[in-house]
């Protein structure tokens, strides 16, 4: 695998996982 593959799977995972977390955030706040 070349470094850049793995660059953009580790930016990915981080756009997914602040996703995720905003969305944590907003369902604990509306209950």
């Amino acid at each position: 695998m070349s470094n850049r593959k793995v660059q953009k799977i580790v930016v990915y995972s981080m756009l997914i996982a602040m996703l995720a977390s905003t969305i944590l955030i907003g369902i604990s706040s509306f209950l």
